[in-house]
């Protein structure tokens, strides 16, 4: 009886111990996917780093190289078409570059103040939506970029306001009030 016991006791423990690995190793995954740091990446200027996400502005080639070579499957491109048509004469095609390569191409044509809309953000949204692969959203220097994320931290995935600034902060998000009274804001609906 009391060797049933210490089976019983072992194999307990065992499984124990096997799910609170399962689980450490579940938290790790999820929290490597959280969108709570932003890295820098510094051989591009401008270029940050969340979980699957990397924003920044016009990319190089040098930079479009380096984000295949990091498993990004879509760029999000928030420029206008004017500026996408200026681009293309004195630099190159983007979309066509990407398409070349193997890389969806998603272009959401963001201008001030009429573009800076809940209409343009449920597009940027639905654009994000259906992608779980790397993807990386630039416009021509990243300031579209941060407002935009941050309105989809908001919007989709829960984030105060306070929460979203914060994140944007990371990718030198400056919200200009706060430079002018010397203070941090705290947000809300």
């Amino acid at each position: 009886m009391k060797s049933n016991f210490n089976i019983l006791l072992l194999a307990t423990m065992f499984i124990l111990g096997t799910s609170n690995i399962i689980v450490a190793k579940q938290y790790q995954e999820e929290k490597a996917n959280t969108l709570d740091s932003v890295e820098v990446i510094k051989e591009f200027k401008n270029f940050y780093k969340s979980g699957n996400y990397y924003f920044g502005g016009q990319p190089t080639f040098e930079a479009i190289n380096w984000l295949k070579s990091e498993g990004v499957k879509l760029f999000i491109n928030l420029r206008t078409d004017s500026e996408n048509e200026k681009f293309t004469k004195t630099a190159f095609n983007e979309e066509n570059l990407l398409n070349n390569i193997g890389i969806q191409y998603i272009s959401i044509p963001v201008s001030y103040p009429d573009s800076y809309n809940p209409e343009t953000l449920q597009i940027f949204i639905g654009a994000l939506a259906n992608h779980e692969d790397k993807i990386f959203i630039h416009c021509a220097s990243g300031g579209r970029v941060k407002y935009f994320f941050m309105a989809y931290l908001v919007e989709s995935k829960g984030y105060s306001l306070n929460d979203a600034i914060s994140f944007g902060k990371q990718m030198k998000y400056s919200f200009l009030l706060e430079n002018i009274l010397g203070k941090e804001i705290n947000m809300s609906f």
